[in-house]
């Protein structure tokens, strides 16, 4: 009986080992592209603009 309990704890503690891996390869890989403090707001935004056409009224020291 105490073996059954043995065997869904090995299992449990594996498929949470299993998932913690899967998590942290997913979110590394997903989050490398924006590193924190090197986020560059302004290009960002003018890719932006590009991409949907839009006219640049927003841009610091422009005048309108």
């Amino acid at each position: 009986m105490w073996q059954s309990f043995v065997i869904v704890a090995v299992a449990f503690v594996a498929v949470s080992v299993g998932l913690w891996l899967v998590i942290r390869k997913t979110v590394s890989r997903r989050h490398d592209v924006i590193a924190p403090g090197k986020f560059d707001f302004d290009a960002f935004k003018s890719r932006e603009i590009t991409r949907r056409g839009v006219h640049d009224s927003t841009r610091l020291g422009k005048k309108r």
